[in-house]
């Protein structure tokens, strides 16, 4: 129902620690999706008390703490939604409406294209089966807060009364949700409340607040040496994913690490001197398949994201490389720069050692045959017309995409810190990230494999990353 929880390890975390506090009222900053007030409700007899400023979080917050909205539909909006106003009746009805609009702001947020437009008529001719259901869910999660407060979380700290509990996770960075915000407020007027914008020195200088407290507890997505002393629990969902760090007064600590399910493929390989074949096909894996071989084959510092199909690519049914997909939706929009629908590439890497130093580019072609396509609009259940992809490289081009794939824009890295050693750090802020686009089903399997031996099959040089 809601978007973008906090992983269940952080929340055992969370709740462990908890359950030893002794205040009769938690205030929670910057509640978002309201993950750890629901958490709570289940750990502890305490009071919740929310915090938050967006459109989204604060109609929910206020919601669940029984206090009117006053939100109304906006008769400015001449949308595709404007029908919303019927079912906005309640205030029941009103959260209901800010969630299903939240989950169609991709759609509605960007720029129309065909896809987006079947989209949007979708929800619409199933609205309202999924305002029910929605309904029903909300309902059944009950009004949980005592109270909400709509402000600046910085403030609110030094309003809460020192001997009860404070807990925050805050954003430390805006992604996506600024967008989907905006869509919602175009078609429900409300009062936003007044604030200031959050940056890293008034978060840490929150924190700090904070550890003068008995019962406190915020999470960061960095480890910080300056509160190493508070440091109770550290979460990583995925091997290689984003550690998150759990800081508190607790006489004990805990470490949740990941326990990946891998499964070797027992596939022939390239080997190290061959000569490539001549008939090349593309084979579906297993979930386990996949997360061994980006485990042995991909840069271990990249950071692996989930994939929606994972593909391995065989010549003479001898692996060679490998690629992946994910139709997760996004609000990224490329209709200035290519044809839309476009597919994700999630990840795509070459097996090695061989003696071909641009095996990657071969992957890229099955990425982008038509039987790939086939397989990508299978997946999706509508065209699919472009691949999209992100890389990050020390150079302003990526070698590796440059000549099949097109360069959609670039950004200039912030860099680091003389002396980091966090390799990961390294990869994403040193250099550039490039996005690429690249039409997909122009060339068939075979006909890829052959533009590949024409033109990259070299065995010298240097490899192309």
């Amino acid at each position: 129902m809601f978007h973008g929880s906090l992983p269940d390890s952080v929340q055992r975390i969370m709740g462990d620690c908890v359950r030893d506090w002794k205040c009769d009222d938690i205030y929670i900053g910057c509640s978002g999706n309201f993950t750890i007030e629901r958490m709570l409700k289940g750990v502890t007899n305490a009071r919740l008390h929310g915090n938050d400023v967006t459109i989204y979080s604060c109609l929910l917050g206020n919601y669940f703490a029984g206090v009117p909205l006053e939100a109304r539909f906006n008769e400015n909006y001449d949308g595709p939604m404007t029908f919303v106003k019927d079912y906005m009746k309640t205030d029941l009805d009103i959260v209901t409406v800010v969630l299903l609009l939240s989950k169609m702001a991709v759609y509605l947020g960007s720029k129309p294209n065909p896809h987006y437009l079947r989209m949007i008529d979708a929800y619409k001719a199933q609205w309202a089966e999924l305002f029910e259901q929605t309904k029903t869910k909300i309902e059944k999660a009950g009004q949980f807060l005592s109270t909400f407060y709509a402000g600046d979380v910085i403030g609110w700290v030094d309003e809460v009364p020192r001997d009860q509990g404070f807990i925050c996770y805050p954003p430390f960075y805006s992604g996506d949700y600024e967008k989907m915000f905006k869509v919602i407020e175009e078609i429900i007027a409300w009062t936003p409340p007044s604030y200031d914008m959050i940056d890293k020195d008034k978060i840490f200088e929150m924190f700090r607040k904070l550890t003068e407290r008995e019962y406190f507890m915020f999470g960061t997505n960095d480890e910080l040496a300056e509160f190493s002393d508070y440091l109770i629990g550290v979460a990583q969902t995925t091997n290689r994913g984003v550690p998150l760090y759990v800081y508190s007064k607790a006489p004990k600590s805990r470490i949740v690490m990941p326990s990946q399910q891998v499964d070797s493929l027992f596939v022939e390989r390239l080997g190290k001197d061959e000569d490539i074949g001549n008939e090349i096909k593309i084979i579906e894996l297993k979930s386990e398949n996949f997360r061994a071989l980006r485990s042995q084959y991909m840069n271990p510092y990249i950071k692996p994201g989930s994939e929606t199909s994972s593909y391995g690519v065989l010549v003479d049914n001898k692996l060679i490389g490998v690629y992946a997909f994910s139709a997760s939706p996004t609000l990224s929009n490329w209709d200035k720069h290519i044809q839309t629908p476009t597919m994700y590439l999630l990840s795509d890497f070459p097996i090695a050692p061989t003696k071909y130093k641009r095996l990657a580019k071969l992957v890229l072609y099955a990425a982008l045959s038509l039987e790939s396509k086939m397989l990508a609009e299978r997946i999706t259940n509508h065209r699919i017309r472009s691949l999209v992809t992100t890389a990050f490289s020390k150079n302003p081009v990526s070698m590796k995409y440059r000549g099949l794939f097109r360069l959609l824009n670039k950004k200039e890295l912030p860099g680091v810190e003389e002396g980091e050693t966090d390799m990961s750090k390294i990869y994403y802020n040193q250099g550039y990230q490039l996005n690429y686009g690249a039409a997909m089903g122009e060339w068939t399997l075979a006909e890829g494999l052959a533009m590949w031996k024409k033109k990259h099959s070299q065995t010298g040089g240097k490899e192309e990353q």
